[in-house]
């Protein structure tokens, strides 16, 4: 598959080589430093002034390229425009839940002082501008990196920046063993709860974020270093176990689970039964001589014997605390129902001050949060592109049968998996890899559109 869709002749501009090489350059140190961005150094603010952050300003270059060195909005292909209207209508969409959530930056304030800030100006640079900088990603690659081989070497920078990762999570539990697992006083071993508070604290001291959200950038990215250790032989053995063990060590049960069906659903599309097989028998093997007790834990949750089989205790309190209550609210109020509140609508409720809900800013479900912020209307828009995105993706994965696409589509699938619990529709920090993937995606359906014209 070596043809390429930025240097067919098609394109409605021409690069100079070393401005192209440079826009290039600047991207891939952008999804390079997608992991780090909150890392406590380099979220300090250059020259002292707001808003100047190290991958701030590398997000403004790379919009810059877009911007006056590419036609983002001119499709080339019919697969490309598509995708472009598809773009424009997220984007609208996450426009108008931005501009409503901004009347309500001092009630966001008041209830998470620490996670929104108090001026207007300060809350529009953090929760409305550097999200969308998340999306830049799709536009480039969908305009910029159209080559297989471009394709690859996104892979690749993805790759080396989660092992990079994976390298400072597990050396960091190694220099803190108290997060390890511990010994409970019933006999059994397992990461307790103030071994996760413990975790929770740790991550967000030197990684800015919850090890849930370090989490889910794993959820995105495994079954790409998978694919890589399967093409590429043992050199990128390594990096897979290192992050392996990295999930395994940060005690996310979602992560886990979800991690595990994302890797074997690729193995099973790729006809790869004996990796399949080695896998879940180096998995049962370590599972009874170091975590048995922390997946029976997992796998036990709600299942109490005093309490029997509980959804809500499966979902560790969010049927009852988050989803029911949120749900009612936004259902006995017309407006609320139809259009929803605005982006981060949860953190409004009215039921904030009456005990009924979780102390959270998040509803722990990507449609929960989807109908809160954006309405019953646009949540039945979302549901019917996601049934058709997911049904043209396998069908489009059966006629390319290639083993990048179908890691991608895995990733896909895991990180759909995880909504269940949390993540996001609208871009934030722990879906910012959804973005690239989706274009790389597209990427290789358009190369293959390109190759059957040309025969």
């Amino acid at each position: 598959m070596s043809t390429s869709l930025s240097h067919s002749g098609q394109a409605p501009y021409h690069l100079t080589l070393p401005v192209a090489q440079a826009g290039t350059f600047f991207f891939l140190l952008f999804v390079f430093m997608l992991p780090f961005q909150r890392v406590p150094f380099l979220t300090e603010n250059l020259f002292g002034i707001q808003g100047f952050k190290p991958f701030n300003l590398l997000s403004a270059v790379v919009l810059a390229y877009l911007v006056f060195n590419t036609a983002c909005l001119h499709a080339t292909d019919k697969i490309e425009r598509i995708s472009i209207r598809i773009f424009l209508l997220y984007f609208a969409i996450l426009a108008i839940a931005l501009i409503r959530s901004v009347p309500n930056t001092p009630l966001l304030h008041s209830r998470f002082p620490d996670s929104f800030p108090e001026s207007y100006f300060d809350f529009v640079l953090s929760a409305c501008i550097v999200p969308t900088f998340f999306t830049l990603s799709f536009l480039f690659i969908l305009k910029r990196m159209c080559s297989f081989q471009e394709l690859e070497r996104i892979t690749t920078v993805i790759c080396l920046s989660m092992l990079l990762l994976s390298i400072a999570v597990v050396s960091l539990v190694l220099m803190n063993p108290s997060v390890l697992l511990s010994e409970r006083s019933s006999g059994m071993t397992g990461l307790d709860l103030a071994s996760r508070d413990e975790m929770a604290k740790l991550c967000a001291a030197y990684f800015g974020t919850h090890y849930n959200v370090i989490g889910s950038m794993y959820v995105s990215t495994v079954p790409l270093l998978l694919y890589r250790a399967l093409t590429r032989g043992a050199l990128w053995i390594t990096p897979l176990c290192l992050s392996l063990l990295a999930v395994l060590l940060l005690g996310s049960r979602t992560t886990l689970v979800t991690v595990v069906a994302s890797c074997s659903l690729f193995l099973i599309l790729r006809r790869r039964f004996d990796i399949l097989i080695l896998g879940a028998a180096a998995a049962g093997v370590t599972s009874f001589f170091w975590i048995g007790p922390t997946i029976d834990a997992v796998l036990s949750v709600g299942l109490g014997s005093s309490a029997g089989f509980s959804a809500d205790a499966v979902l560790t309190g969010r049927v009852d605390s988050i989803w029911g209550p949120l749900l009612e609210e936004w259902t006995s109020n017309i407006g609320l129902f139809l259009f929803g509140a605005g982006r981060h609508g949860m953190a409004t409720s009215q039921l904030w001050d009456t005990g009924t809900l979780i102390q959270a800013n998040v509803a722990h479900n990507a449609i929960v949060e989807f109908f809160l912020d954006c309405g019953v209307i646009l949540t039945g828009v979302l549901l019917i592109f996601l049934l058709v995105g997911i049904a043209t993706a396998w069908r489009v994965g059966r006629r390319l049968n290639s083993d990048l696409y179908w890691a991608l589509f895995a990733s896909i699938f895991g990180y759909g998996i995880s909504m269940a619990t949390g993540r996001d529709i609208l871009p934030t920090y722990e879906n910012m890899y959804v973005f690239p993937i989706i274009a790389m995606m597209i990427n290789l359906a358009r190369l293959r559109y390109l190759d059957a014209c040309h025969s």
